[in-house]
């Protein structure tokens, strides 16, 4: 039971109302929205093609820091030397990019000699997602898991939320309060996301249409917020993708300029050697290609993926409709529709980009190598911020030309 709980019950007068409603938000039965498959997911563990416990940088909760602290002999020791600070954050030093309590048979040496009550947070809970808008809790599974990204490949008509209320127990993220506003996003990202999967646009002409109903939503909210007036009629997304002006075609440039502002760099090579050779496939067919060659060839490389692999649309359709499940929310804080939609197509057309390039050197796209592109470009591009920030004002330079 929370700290501040216990000081409440004790003397009430010491403890403001807001700070016991902060409670209450933190620890109470509310509607929770499930991904309809999230109950399904189970940890592969040593079986696990791509662990979460190698090439990422583990940032401990200050809970488990705390206990590390105070922990006595030679466990408490041990977990003391393996970690350091930078910038604030304390995480566990990295060894040869692998968590230093990573195993041989990848298994968590935490776990297995002190329990699950004392590994990170962060540990325990990947690659569950879940997120307490105050009003209601929404849960998924983070894609850059391969067995999280088996589930959706097996899904993909299924990417949906059940609910049920149910206790949360973790902290209400954001600051905003205006609960109308979440409850109209609800609707609109039901709508979107329904006429993404159901839509006959080929891909181009999709994203030209999603782009037009951002601005439009943007707008919307724009007028009606700057005239203090409630919104009485949302701009419908059907209207957008009837009949969209013209094809949203990243050129190659602009995806060269993408890949090489953070995305790719030399140490991939040892982090994450998969996705190093997925870079380097491109680099070494596009690198001294001027635009409209290299505009012709990538065009070339998406329609051979396509015509070779009819599933290949649906999956990319279902992955830019999982981003705007997992992410959608974002507007609810910055009101950014239009940026918002502009990284899921992003992420989408990098995703198409390494699946051609794959099927193009391999001839093959099993499931097991489908799910370990998704995996490896899902962690690189949507978990760095700093890297998805320097995608995306690359994508934008173009957007507004």
């Amino acid at each position: 039971m929370p700290y501040d709980y216990i000081k409440f019950m004790q003397n009430p007068k010491r403890l403001t109302f807001s700070s016991f409603l902060k409670y209450l938000c933190y620890n109470s039965f509310m509607k929770v929205h499930e991904l309809s498959y999230y109950s399904q997911f189970q940890c592969t563990m040593g079986n696990c093609p791509n662990t979460c416990c190698h090439g990422w940088q583990i940032e401990l909760d200050q809970a488990t820091v705390q206990k590390y602290m105070t922990m006595s002999k030679l466990d408490g020791l041990l977990l003391r030397s393996r970690l350091k600070r930078r910038n604030g954050t304390v995480m566990f030093k990295n060894s040869n990019g692998s968590c230093p309590f990573l195993t041989k048979e990848l298994l968590c040496k935490i776990q297995l000699s002190l329990g699950e009550d004392y590994m990170a947070d962060v540990c325990r809970i990947f690659p569950r997602h879940r997120i307490n808008y105050g009003l209601f809790a929404e849960e998924l599974l983070f894609l850059a898991c391969p067995q999280a990204c088996r589930l959706f490949l097996n899904h993909l008509d299924h990417l949906y939320f059940q609910t049920a209320e149910r206790e949360v127990n973790y902290a209400k993220t954001g600051t905003n309060e205006d609960t109308d506003y979440l409850q109209e996003l609800l609707g609109i990202r039901h709508a979107l996301t329904a006429r993404i999967m159901d839509s006959n646009l080929p891909l181009p002409m999709l994203y030209t249409g999603l782009l037009s109903y951002a601005k439009k939503l943007q707008q919307f909210y724009i007028t009606n917020y700057k005239a203090k007036r409630k919104p009485c009629s949302l701009p419908d997304p059907a209207d957008s993708l009837s009949s969209p002006a013209a094809p949203l075609i990243i050129p190659h440039d602009t995806t060269y300029a993408m890949l090489t502002s953070g995305f790719y760099h030399i140490f991939l090579k040892f982090v994450s050697p998969f996705l190093y050779d997925l870079c380097q496939m491109y680099f070494k067919q596009f690198r001294r290609l001027i635009p409209t060659n290299g505009d012709a060839m990538l065009k070339e490389l998406k329609d051979f993926l396509h015509s070779s692999n009819p599933n290949a649309d649906r999956i990319l359709r279902a992955y830019l409709v999982y981003y705007l499940l997992e992410n959608f929310f974002a507007t609810y804080e910055d009101y950014s529709f239009y940026k918002n939609i502009s990284i899921g197509i992003m992420h989408t057309h990098l995703l198409e980009l390494f699946l051609a390039l794959y099927y193009k050197k391999n001839l093959s796209l099993t499931e097991d190598e489908i799910i370990q592109i998704i995996t490896v470009c899902t962690r690189r591009g949507q978990h760095n911020d700093t890297i998805e920030a320097a995608m995306y004002e690359k994508l934008k330079s173009f957007l507004n030309t």
